[in-house]
């Protein structure tokens, strides 16, 4: 694959994670309960990944192969029911940017740890400054996105009082 069409897979799978974020988010509120969101999400999921095996869009993978899968492999759907739910909680006090903003953020740090280890079966590759810099940056944006947030919400109380009036 080249670089083009992993950026290009890249950005898609970041569009599509905000749209689902915020779709949860609603599904949680209609239906007051973050679990019951989130195990929609999976079900959804779990639904269509079915369907594109069953009609042999993807091949079935061999179940000898299962066995040698090590036990920490299997994480990756309880971390993502975590990180669904989670999401699904923090959107409605944090609003999709800052939560999306400092998913990223955590994402950075936690992959540069991981890089740098080579933990999970990854190559291991070196903290660079511009790896520093980057989140640092998206520090920064986080605090001046929760500033802006502030300054907003106090504006908009200004309004209100004085269309009140």
């Amino acid at each position: 694959m080249n670089l083009f069409i992993a950026l290009i897979g890249a950005g898609s799978g970041g569009i599509l994670l905000a749209i689902g974020t915020a779709t949860n988010a609603h599904l949680r509120q209609t239906l007051h309960s973050a679990i019951a969101a989130a195990a929609i999400n999976f079900i959804v999921g779990f639904t269509t990944l079915a369907l594109l095996i069953i009609l042999r869009v993807f091949p079935i993978p061999s179940l000898d192969r299962l066995l040698t899968v090590p036990w920490w492999a299997f994480l990756g759907g309880f971390l993502g029911a975590t990180f669904v739910t989670l999401t699904t909680l923090v959107v409605p006090k944090l609003g999709l940017t800052t939560t999306t903003l400092t998913v990223v953020c955590s994402q950075m740090i936690f992959s540069v740890a991981i890089d740098r280890l080579g933990w999970f079966g990854m190559g291991s590759h070196p903290i660079t400054a511009s790896k520093i810099i980057a989140i640092g940056l998206l520090i920064l944006a986080i605090a001046i996105i929760r500033l802006d947030d502030r300054g907003s919400h106090r504006v908009a109380q200004n309004l209100r009082i004085d269309l009140e009036q």
